[in-house]
């Protein structure tokens, strides 16, 4: 292990930390300090690994957000590499995006205005800090290209479709010999503007070489783990032929412990926070696999190329835990809702897996829940019923948000982080075990105000509103102002909602030697919304809670 225990010299309360000036390094106010360098600057890739980093008692601090970009306006690739060196020596680990390095961020990387040469250059930093820092952990990860574009406007969103289908149909007829394509692949190729095309294609084959260049550095020592996350995707596409590419190196190098690939983008943040926390804490809890509906190995999620039992494995030994088929060596029971089986009575399947939750629970046994049902938002009807039968503060971790890999890789982090901060029994002082529950149950509460009041109840209201003003959900633009306000009310409202299932919980805060310790959550100090950028996909939603 890299990382030395040094529990009993840091009994300070963890802060959540924001806007970190770029000439200063940042004073370490956690048990350890992480510095991450984001995918973007949306909540996803900064206020969830943050929150799920306090859950444990770990600082993560990011680059101003005044320059890792916004929306469609790439991060500063220098200044961020300045910040990051500033604040190195005082690290005690690194998660860094190369996207951002390399490009200024997600949806730059989808462009292909910057040359190979200067993406590369972007990245440079990684060996820098392992030629300087060696026994501090460096863990990347990058993107493998999704099928698509940006959709930034309605316009764009006509080329998001067209390209997709392009992509697949070029997969199917020139790599797999699938004629009967062809015809309609030629009739894309005669819409679709060439300079479009000509990007994407500029932009796939320059982040491709990127990647190859990672796993290199991983097998050079560079890295000490890489995470390659499949953007969203379909079992056929360009992306397929990549992807076999990159993991023949891997395999080539014999890497494959330092290497995954696998579906997914935003969460790994949150997962290689949680491997950091399970290595610096020297734990890895085991998860037992339960499966709602259909079983992983017969499902292919939606956005996804793989089956999903393949992505759930991946996901648990990325965030640094273990898997194991006997329930009684279990630290996790994963309950992951999957679709229900052909033939099959879905409310069946909900009133089953809400009964084994409560099962689990009045059992004492930690659960973390996968609601990965749905694309973008969670199963209502599930999280309604669990809600009226389970004390929610009792979950370890629940996300739906977006793709089946996004949710897995949020509730697998969150799960994974605070089992193993749970875990410690000595060297903490009462604040430090109230601030990280605070920080954990700030981040529950936020999952279900989000994941279903947010996606399910204000976002389709939001929507409807827009069109009534004849504005673009996709760029607001002079609409931000009046579309933000009625989102902050709506989501407010939502929020408020779901905090009556946490109101005046007596919780558990954690334990040493044989003294457990107990707090109440007894109010509401605040509610934080605002879009992050001029549209409605997703929302920063930041609720403060007062625990006494």
């Amino acid at each position: 292990m890299k990382l030395l225990k040094k529990l009993s010299i840091f009994l300070v309360i963890v802060l959540v930390v924001t806007n970190i000036p770029i000439v200063h390094a940042a004073e370490k106010e956690g048990l350890a300090k992480l510095v991450l360098v984001p995918l973007d600057d949306r909540p996803a890739n900064v206020y969830f690994p943050q929150q799920v980093g306090n859950s444990a008692g770990i600082q993560v601090i990011t680059p101003p957000k005044e320059i890792i970009g916004y929306f469609n306006t790439p991060g500063n690739s220098e200044e961020i590499v300045e910040w990051v060196l500033n604040n190195a020596e005082d690290a005690d680990g690194f998660v860094l995006s190369s996207s951002m390095l390399a490009y200024g961020g997600l949806i730059a990387s989808r462009t292909g205005e910057k040359p190979l040469d200067d993406a590369l250059e972007g990245i440079e930093v990684i060996k820098e800090l392992q030629e300087r820092y060696p026994n501090k952990p460096i863990y990347v990860y990058d993107t493998i290209q999704r099928l698509a574009i940006s959709a930034l406007s309605e316009e764009s969103l006509i080329y998001y479709n067209q390209i997709r289908e392009w992509a697949i149909l070029y997969d199917k007829v020139h790599n797999l010999g699938f004629e009967e394509d062809r015809e309609r692949l030629e009739e894309l190729e005669a819409i679709i503007p060439e300079e479009v095309l000509d990007d994407y294609l500029r932009a796939r084959a320059r982040n491709h070489e990127v990647n190859k260049r990672l796993i290199d550095w991983s097998a050079n020592g560079y890295i000490d783990y890489l995470v390659l996350a499949q953007d969203d995707a379909a079992p056929h596409g360009l992306h397929r032929a990549e992807r076999e590419l990159l993991v023949e190196r891997v395999n080539e190098l014999n890497i494959q412990d330092k290497v995954s690939i696998f579906p997914g983008a935003d969460e790994v943040d949150v997962v290689l926070v949680s491997r950091f926390v399970a290595e610096f804490f020297q734990e890895s809890p085991t998860y037992f696999i339960e499966y709602g509906g259909i079983h992983g190995k017969d499902w292919m999620a939606p956005l996804e190329d793989t089956t999903f039992d393949e992505n759930v494995e991946k996901h648990i030994l990325s965030a640094g835990a273990k898997i194991t088929t006997d329930e009684e060596l279990a630290d996790i029971h994963l309950i992951l809702n999957t679709p229900t089986e052909v033939g099959g009575e879905r409310s069946s399947d909900i009133e089953n897996m809400v009964h084994r939750i409560k099962e689990l629970i009045d059992a004492n046994k930690e659960v973390a829940i996968g609601d990965v049902l749905l694309v973008n938002k969670a199963d209502e009807e599930f999280v309604t019923i669990l809600a009226d039968t389970v004390d929610l503060t009792k979950i370890l971790s629940y996300s739906g948000w977006n793709t089946a890999g996004n949710a897995l890789g949020i509730t697998v982090g969150h799960a994974t982080a605070r089992d193993v901060f749970l875990k410690q029994k000595s060297g903490f002082g009462v604040p430090v075990y109230k601030e990280t529950a605070k920080a954990h149950y700030e981040f529950l509460l936020h999952r279900f105000a989000k994941d279903q009041g947010y996606k399910n109840v204000v976002q389709p209201l939001a929507n409807n509103f827009i069109r009534e003003i004849g504005a673009d959900q996709w760029n607001l633009v002079e609409h931000y102002d009046v579309v933000n306000q009625f989102v902050t009310e709506q989501l407010t409202a939502e929020t408020l909602n779901w905090y009556s299932h946490f109101d005046g919980k007596r919780v558990y805060i954690g334990s040493r030697g044989n003294k457990d310790f107990y707090s109440t959550i007894e109010g509401l100090e605040s509610i934080h919304v605002e879009l992050p950028w001029p549209r409605t996909f997703e929302a920063e939603l930041e609720p403060i809670l007062n625990l006494k």
